[in-house]
Order: C-alpha cells, then sequence, then structure tokens
C-alpha cells in the first residue's frame, strides 16, 4: 500500500485469501499470502494499490 490509503475497507472484503489487514489506520497486504490475483487493486477508490512484480 502507499500513503494514499484512507482506509475504506474495500480491499480487505475483497481479498480471497485474505492477505490485507489493519495496521496503523491504514491496511497492508501480507506478501506471504498474496497471490497477486488484482481485486484489491481493482476496487481500491484511491488507486492506493500498485501490482509488484
Amino acid at each position: 500500500m502507499i500513503g494514499a490509503c484512507q482506509g475504506c475497507g474495500a480491499c480487505l472484503l475483497t481479498c480471497p485469501e485474505h492477505a490485507i489487514r489493519p495496521a496503523g489506520g491504514r491496511l497492508v497486504v501480507r506478501h506471504d499470502r498474496c497471490t497477486g490475483c488484482g481485486e484489491c487493486v481493482e476496487v481500491c477508490p484511491v488507486d492506493a494499490i500498485t501490482e509488484v512484480d
């Protein structure tokens, strides 16, 4: 996640692997659980998530 995250929770609710968790007032990706499906990227209303190769 980047600084634009507003903590709305859309990605948290969408992630099929439960790889996103709250931390310090924002949401962070648990890279050990993320499969790179991109569903969180699609639902983020502020484009705070980018896919990493």
